[in-house]
């Protein structure tokens, strides 16, 4: 009886095994080949196509965003230089009014 206990593999050997298999399976040029163009290239086209409206309406945003940023520190920086441009007017003081 103790012999028949002893040949038994250890708990989880045939889960190893069976991870090692996949993985060798996975190591073959002819499968990554075969998983690349029929599995991923597929689901990332459809990914990038479904996302394309999305990505060209955020970028249309953000150039619109960017544009009236640029617009409002222009207009902020032409209205600093006319201000600059002003004659300071004295205002006169009452010994100045009274003389």
């Amino acid at each position: 009886m103790a012999n028949q206990t002893n040949s038994r593999p250890p708990p989880g050997t045939m889960v190893h095994t069976v991870l090692e298999r996949i993985f060798q399976y996975f190591q073959e040029p002819k499968n990554q080949d075969r998983i690349i163009y029929q599995c991923i290239d597929p689901l990332v086209k459809y990914i990038l196509d479904r996302m394309f409206p999305y990505i060209i309406l955020t970028c249309i945003m953000f150039s619109l965003i960017l544009l009236m940023s640029l617009i409002s520190v222009g207009l902020l920086m032409f209205q600093m230089h006319d201000l600059s441009k002003v004659t300071a007017v004295t205002i006169p003081t009452l010994n100045e009014v009274i003389l």
